[in-house]
């Protein structure tokens, strides 16, 4: 049989070859026959590729327009349209915009379950366990004023995006209003939401479930109407268990102390014991918790690379030689040896080129510019990638094939998915008359990359380059980081040393522990704390006299204000760390909400006057500092 890969089911060989079409216009670069049918193999993993994220039907309808589309979508229905296989075809005929946003019925049967486990469960440690609905808990909220507790505590992040509104209701009293309000934006609705089934009495419950409950004649029960005096005000409204002022401020004094705590995914790898097939030899390995890297392996490549470089202390004898002017070359290289070869002496202070020029003349009419072109060797990493409409022209390392698909590019007015739309009719020609199409380019990749293995020879002998170095192949990008290790140099300053999950592995297998804490200790250097995703930190507000490091952080009377100023790592990089309110559901970068709701401090010293805290399962702070 084969796959097709747009629609992840297998068909008979014989029930394809049944029906009659062209199964190379319709499905191109997408199927994968047997060795019977190897003059039928084609590239699976290019249209996996192409393909993306999309669904079939925008597959083929991208790829082969309304006619290939309309094609398909027979031999869908006449493949799956039974009973059996009926949900099938209607999801392999979905277009992407139809895919709904909403619950799936198997996320509902899961939640079903879930509740009915979770009530099996408590039955054993408690007598009672009543189920109830949320539209209960959602009545007796708004009733009870609790729905204006969050809004209070939310009121000022939504001022700032000016999503709030103050007017007067019909009894003449000033209503204050978030528009587009949504609880889910707090972790706390979840201790909320908890309050109000804490509050929730039989009686409740009882009275909520039988509402339409009536008698023969269409009233309701006697027993109905006695619930109803019993819980409800003369307003129609639930009774509050306390006085409603009271209990509103005893709920909002209690939500501003909460704490959110979110497990910080501390452990790089997990011990696994494996054991032969048929043998008794059991074998122990290390397996790693998370991606090393990314799938993509990349090649390398040297080319040139030119800047403008400012001529000052750093240019010493290699860094000259890196000036592209001989003449300039050469008249820095005398200024240096001047100086015995100090760059900082011969360029720096008041020997600057603004301050004291070196003149290429007698007549000193000309001089050499404070800024000068260098030209180095830079190591680049590239991949193969099909042209489509997602490729970046300015990416391509070959200048004549940039310049022929720049080219194409103008000529459809900029439009990428018309220039490189259809290539198999319409194609890119490098040399027409050879018939030499341009359907693959080379591009750069990322900046920086580790190099998975070393080239050997057929003895399986190390390969060296010019420099007596180990040759290295196949570049992959490390993906995610482990950690941040941050560090003080002899001078006070911030230095970090960024480590990722590949490096922390690495360091695991060779028995080094996970955090270098002797990192460039030679220098100076000495360590101060870690950061890691989920990992807390208390941030410093001068402005509103806030000092964390002159606080007891563990003192519980203080959570109210330690709480506005408490964020956990959301993702690092090198010199740029966000951080992410714990209060905070989603990770939106809103302008307006900077220093609100995240923070990003793009400098090592930026991280100062940063506390790092750890957080228990019950949002209690019990250590203060590293860990």
């Amino acid at each position: 049989g084969f796959k097709t890969l747009y629609t992840g089911t297998y068909i008979k060989r014989e029930e394809l070859f049944d029906r009659k079409f062209d199964i190379e216009h319709i499905i191109p670069q997408a199927v994968m026959f047997d060795d019977s049918y190897s003059n039928k193999t084609l590239e699976t993993r290019e249209a996996n590729v192409a393909k993306g994220k999309m669904t079939a039907l925008d597959y083929v309808l991208k790829t082969r327009g309304e006619q290939g589309a309309e094609q398909y979508k027979h031999i869908v229905q006449d493949l799956f349209n039974k009973k059996e296989t009926r949900g099938k075809c209607r999801k392999l005929l979905m277009a992407g915009k139809d895919i709904p946003e909403d619950f799936l019925n198997r996320d509902l049967n899961d939640t079903r379950y879930i509740s009915s486990k979770a009530r099996e469960m408590l039955m054993e440690v408690t007598r009672i366990v009543v189920p109830t609905l949320g539209s209960i808990t959602d009545t007796l909220r708004e009733d009870w004023g609790l729905v204006d507790v969050m809004k209070d505590l939310n009121w000022d992040k939504y001022s700032a995006l000016g999503l709030t509104e103050t007017f007067r209701n019909r009894d003449g009293h000033e209503v204050r209003r978030i528009k587009d309000w949504s609880k889910r934006n707090d972790h706390r609705h979840h201790a909320m939401d908890a309050l109000a089934v804490a509050f929730t009495r039989l009686e409740h419950t009882q009275y909520l479930n039988s509402l339409n409950a009536r008698d023969e004649e269409g009233n309701f029960t006697g027993n109905m109407f006695a619930l109803r005096t019993i819980l409800k005000d003369g307003n129609g409204r639930f009774v509050a268990p306390l006085p409603s002022g009271e209990l509103r401020a005893l709920v909002k004094k209690r939500m501003e102390e909460i704490l959110i705590s979110i497990k910080a995914k501390n452990k790089v790898v997990t011990r696994s014991v494996n054991r032969a097939h048929g043998t008794t030899v059991r074998q122990s390995t290390l397996t790693p918790r998370t991606q090393l890297h990314n799938e993509t392996v990349y090649g390398t490549q040297r080319q040139y690379a030119t800047k403008l470089e400012k001529v000052d202390a750093k240019f010493n004898h290699d860094k000259i030689m890196t000036v592209a002017s001989k003449v300039y070359r050469e008249a820095l290289l005398a200024r240096l040896n001047e100086y015995g070869g100090d760059a900082a002496k011969a360029f720096g202070g008041k020997n600057s080129l603004a301050k004291n020029p070196i003149y290429l003349n007698e007549e000193h009419s000309r001089i050499v510019p404070e800024k000068v072109k260098t030209v180095t060797l830079q190591q680049v990493f590239t991949i193969r990638k099909a042209i489509d409409k997602d490729l970046k022209v300015d990416k391509v390392v070959d200048a004549r094939i940039r310049a022929i698909l720049q080219q194409r590019l103008d000529e459809n007015g900029g439009k990428a998915e018309k220039a490189f739309g259809n290539l198999d009719e319409n194609p890119i020609w490098l040399n027409k008359e050879k018939g030499i199409a341009i359907k693959r380019v080379t591009i750069t990749g990322v900046s920086v990359a580790t190099p998975l293995h070393h080239k050997v020879d057929k003895d399986g002998n190390a390969l060296l380059d010019s420099d007596g170095n180990t040759m290295a192949a196949d570049y992959v990008s490390t993906s995610n980081n482990h950690h941040v290790a941050i560090f003080a140099d002899k001078d006070g300053n911030l230095q970090e040393h960024v480590v990722s999950y590949y490096e922390a592995t690495a360091r695991i297998n060779a028995g080094l522990p996970v955090i270098d804490k002797d990192y460039n200790a030679h220098l100076g250097w000495k360590f101060l704390f870690t950061m890691k995703r989920n990992e807390y930190f208390v941030v410093s507000d001068p402005a509103n006299g806030f000092f964390p490091e002159e606080m007891d952080l563990t003192d519980s009377s203080r959570y109210a204000e330690i709480s506005k100023h408490l964020y956990r790592v959301q993702k690092l990089a090198t010199k740029n760390y966000m951080f992410r309110h714990h209060l905070e559901t989603n990770v939106d970068e809103v302008e307006s909400l900077k220093n609100i709701t995240f923070i990003n401090i793009r400098s090592a010293n930026g991280l100062k006057g940063l506390v790092k805290v750890r957080i228990n399962h019950i949002g209690q702070i019990v250590s203060v500092g590293e860990y």
